[in-house]
């Protein structure tokens, strides 16, 4: 599958198809693209460049590694224990640029589209991961999502982590009925330069709300941001020496434990 890829501005389109000597990427319109080329920033644009060196090292560094990704189905996993950075302004930028071009390939009625996790809360350490949500209707009949996201660069991450936490289904909690749905879709980006991922839940379902629930309430309350991010470091420290993140995930949930009961009750199923 060949990545559409768009230019903006002063960019030397010429020396970018000779780049592409195995042909991974194709152009096209900003609005089909899965990555955005520009000679000047804005909402639209992956990464800027001023010059054929600095076009020529995007294509090695980012975007080859992105099209074969995609091409081969694998997304940009995880390298190393976990790390907290300090909260980029750009991580919602990303997230808007990455909800319009999912929106573009799974366009349907009813969907809630998201920005949630850490870095949807200004101020807050995280690990530089924008975490989106798509919530649908129904997770039954969902024929052919993977496919329309793999066009927005996003991988199903199931086929290769189907054990890691969160990828398949949510951990139950509390007693919210019978009919509650815990099980979910995920999904990722093979940028290796924007590392991204989508949790598809149903809408209604308890972590689509707890989740939404949980951004709202870090963001309105300070104290709780601190001690949120406190728990974190702690636990990057504690994880300092793991080769990957799922331990860290696991390990978080003591602190979700604490504020269950300033969620709310998801709606009956």
């Amino acid at each position: 599958m060949a990545v559409e890829i768009a230019v903006v501005g002063a960019v030397d389109v010429a020396r970018l198809v000779e780049l592409d000597r195995a042909g991974l990427t194709r152009l096209g319109s900003v609005e089909g693209a899965a990555f955005v080329i520009g000679g000047r920033g804005s909402p639209d644009v992956d990464a800027v460049v001023s010059s054929v060196e600095e076009l020529e090292a995007l294509w090695v560094g980012r975007v080859e590694p992105f099209a074969r990704n995609v091409a081969e189905g694998r997304f940009a996993a995880a390298v190393g224990p976990p790390r907290l950075s300090a909260w980029d302004p750009e991580w919602a930028v990303a997230a808007g640029r990455l909800v319009g071009r999912l929106s573009r390939r799974w366009g349907a009625p009813g969907l809630v589209w998201d920005h949630i996790g850490s870095t949807s809360v200004p101020g807050l350490a995280a690990k530089p991961v924008v975490d989106l949500q798509l919530g649908v209707p129904s997770l039954d009949g969902l024929v052919g999502l993977a496919e329309a996201l793999a066009g927005a660069g996003f991988v199903d991450v199931a086929p290769h982590a189907p054990g890691s936490p969160g990828v398949l289904r949510d951990a139950p909690r509390a007693q919210v009925g019978a009919g509650a749905r815990w099980d979910k879709r995920l999904f990722a980006s093979a940028d290796p330069g924007r590392r991204a991922i989508l949790h598809v839940r149903e809408i209604g379902s308890p972590w689509w709300h707890y989740t939404r629930a949980f951004r709202d309430l870090l963001r309105a309350d300070p104290q709780l941001r601190r001690d949120y991010e406190t728990v974190k470091r702690d636990l990057t420290v504690a994880h300092a020496g793991d080769s990957g993140n799922d331990a860290y995930t696991i390990a978080k949930t003591t602190f979700f434990n604490t504020i269950q009961d300033r969620l709310g009750t998801p709606p009956p199923s």
